[in-house]
């Protein structure tokens, strides 16, 4: 984990129950200065204070209408309202995509990806909301 004292790039929240996507995201994300936490369930998203987070990283899986409410939540809270949601998923259904952009989703990338390509992805959306 970095140090506290470190200047860091942000904070991300990988919210997945998926623990290699999370240890995956960890090794290309920490070495670069970002803060990685994870959380397995939309139910941790849902208590825990997103504030802190530059980013939140959500996984769509086995239950779509339960993340697509998780996304509506974030949104729609005065705190996290102007958080970045990137949304992954092997889903490659259309209307999954665009529920989740239309939930508020920032970005949505299809599973599996390179980490290149999450890489660019986050410091995309990262750019925009910071500028």
């Amino acid at each position: 984990m970095i140090n506290d004292n470190t200047a860091h790039q942000g904070h991300i929240l990988v919210a997945s129950n998926d623990h290699e996507d999370c240890a995956l995201i960890r090794s290309q994300f920490e070495p670069s200065g970002f803060l990685i936490e994870c959380c397995k369930s939309m139910r941790d998203v849902y208590m825990t204070d997103l504030s802190p987070y530059s980013i939140v990283l959500l996984e769509l899986s086995d239950n779509i209408e339960e993340g697509i409410h998780a996304i509506e939540t974030i949104k729609q809270r005065s705190t996290t309202r102007e958080t970045p949601v990137l949304v992954y998923s092997t889903s490659k259904r259309s209307d999954v995509l665009v529920d989740a952009l239309n939930a508020g989703a920032d970005d949505y990338v299809l599973k599996p990806f390179s980490m290149r390509e999450l890489t660019a992805r986050v410091n995309a959306v990262l750019r925009s909301t910071r500028g």
